[in-house]
């Protein structure tokens, strides 16, 4: 059950990335949101792998969870920002789309 878990995570990341790759983006900002917590779900199961793997450390896989909950966070708080002022939403989701980046990007060199 797990396996097939982490199967469907990476194959999720592997399509957000290949849509990317196709000029494919989110377009909207309820799109770039839920491609925002898909990647920190990916992000989670990433670290813990990289953990079982011993590709990084017990403190290195805390810190990555501590930052995903941060991006958590942010994307919760563009969401409600949303709701009342888009500019300042897709501000906030930019910002946090780009921690989300350098996690990604940090982890890749873990692999």
């Amino acid at each position: 059950m797990m396996h097939a878990h982490r199967y469907c995570l990476l194959l999720l990341a592997l399509l957000l990335v290949g849509c990317e790759a196709l000029g494919l983006k989110p377009e909207t900002f309820n799109q770039r949101l839920a491609v925002g917590y898909g990647t920190v779900t990916t992000i989670r199961q990433t670290a813990t792998t990289l953990l079982q793997a011993k590709k990084i450390s017990a403190d290195d896989a805390q810190n990555v969870q501590n930052q995903a909950d941060n991006a958590r966070a942010g994307l919760d708080i563009a969401r409600t920002i949303g709701k009342t002022d888009e500019k300042a939403a897709d501000a906030k989701l930019a910002s946090v789309t780009t921690a989300l980046r350098a996690l990604q990007t940090y982890l890749a060199t873990k692999k």
